[in-house]
């Protein structure tokens, strides 16, 4: 299945003739990678510094460092096997205080692109929910031990709109949104892996319909408003059972006049977490650059969500999200 871009979104790295390269800061010490790293020095091509599988040491980054080093190299062919080291290692790399905080963001936005991409790949891979739960944890914790990363983790995100970098924005605005309303780190932990995967059930939906360019037919519409309940019941088929997770998926569409979809939820029907994540889910759709449109900066978002669905959204929750996103200006 094909959403969006095929490229996998990881801030930390750059193609280099037949080469990545990757930043001498993102490899742990006393880890084994299970890919190669090869060293260029003074412009010369990439050579092989460490075989796949042996040990990365402190003694490693000194002496590379000691020498200028800043990045390594790895063929392009083990970009999966870097992926899979990094978000193998992220707790590390986001608690890492010696790192710079822009450092850390682009990995942390770098790691959740990564498993969103791979879970719209194959939304039946057996290890989903434990990747995206430990993603989310790893995301959350990182938000409320630095004030300031969800405005370095905006100074990051993409706004050209696919579905695996929507999902990606709106668990960070979402998480970001709840801590604001007084939500405690845990009770963020446990709903926003909902917010992460709440689009999953649009790998179930023909891409050209996903990746429609303009106003869909009255018939693509229809199959298109079937993405909650495809996504509902991927997760529940993978043994989810948190109720706001499986709230979240299946509701992020309803509105407070009845009107949203697929169940028509009234009001106080409608929960606080679902709440926040179309509050996060609509402003991320504004905000981000379509294949026909291009994408309204933050206040004209904003304004827009206020004049034309300032009935169908929670009023304060609203006030809070406007406030938040004034600070980031």
């Amino acid at each position: 299945m094909n959403i969006g871009a095929q490229s996998v979104g990881s801030a930390t790295l750059e193609e280099h003739d037949g080469f990545l390269r990757v930043a001498l800061a993102s490899l742990r010490a006393d880890t084994v990678a299970n890919f190669e790293l090869h060293l260029a020095l003074r412009g010369r091509s990439p050579v092989l510094y460490r075989a796949a599988n042996l040990e990365f040491t402190q003694e490693d980054i000194l002496r590379l460092t000691a020498y200028g080093v800043s990045h390594m190299f790895i063929p392009a062919h083990q970009t999966r096997a870097y992926h899979e080291y990094m978000e193998q290692h992220l707790a590390q790399i986001l608690e890492d205080s010696e790192l710079p905080m822009e450092f850390r963001t682009k990995v942390a936005y770098g790691a959740a692109q990564t498993v969103i991409q791979d879970i719209l790949r194959d939304p039946r891979s057996k290890d989903m929910l434990r990747r995206s739960e430990n993603l989310v944890e790893n995301a959350v914790d990182f938000m409320f031990r630095e004030s300031d990363s969800f405005y370095h983790l905006m100074s990051v995100m993409s706004f050209d709109y696919y579905t695996y970098t929507h999902s990606v924005n709106v668990m960070v605005f979402a998480s970001a949104l709840a801590k604001r309303l007084g939500f405690t780190q845990k009770e963020i932990c446990t709903n926003s892996q909902g917010a992460l995967l709440h689009d999953i059930g649009k790998s179930q939906i023909d891409p050209r319909i996903v990746n429609f360019r303009g106003k869909l037919s009255s018939e693509q519409w229809l199959e298109m408003k079937k993405h909650p309940v495809y996504g509902y019941d991927l997760v529940t088929a993978q043994g989810m059972t948190n109720p706001g997770v499986l709230d979240i998926m299946r509701h992020h569409h309803e509105k407070l006049t009845g009107s949203g979809y697929p169940d028509g939820l009234l009001q106080n029907e409608i929960s606080a977490w679902v709440r926040i994540c179309a509050i996060a889910d609509i402003f991320d759709a504004l905000t981000t650059r379509r294949s026909y449109r291009e994408a309204l900066d933050s206040f004209p978002g904003l304004r827009v969500m206020s004049e034309e669905m300032s009935s169908e959204l929670d009023k304060e929750y609203f006030r809070v999200f406007v406030m938040m996103m004034g600070r980031s200006q």
